[in-house]
């Protein structure tokens, strides 16, 4: 699937998006979050410095971020299953793309 339009659908919380596993089902689906990485990743060659995207990444990730908060907030009654016991290292590697598609 083209980069532009996986990010579209994440930022949309379109069926079957990361972010619709994410928020609408609390699951981590580790295929929608691989293909939200590779997306990414391609969109730092293809849609670089672009001002719709750069909103688009940030309010994905914010959106990631916060939904794993809310997962640990003994507060919140959100509890994403299937999180992986690496998810620090899933985070890190969100990070690293996104960190890459704004130094590039």
């Amino acid at each position: 699937m083209d980069g532009l339009n996986v990010l579209n659908d994440n930022f949309e919380v379109a069926n079957n998006s990361f972010l619709y596993y994410l928020h609408e089902e609390n699951f981590f689906h580790e295929t929608a979050f691989s293909e939200l990485c590779s997306s990414l990743s391609a969109l730092c060659h293809t849609h670089p410095h672009d001002k719709v995207v750069s909103a688009q990444i940030c309010l994905i990730y914010g959106q990631v971020l916060r939904h794993i908060i809310y997962h640990f907030d003994p507060g919140d009654l959100s509890q994403i299953s299937n999180l992986p016991c690496n998810y620090n290292e899933e985070l890190e590697t969100l990070e690293r793309i996104i960190t890459k598609y704004f130094s590039d």
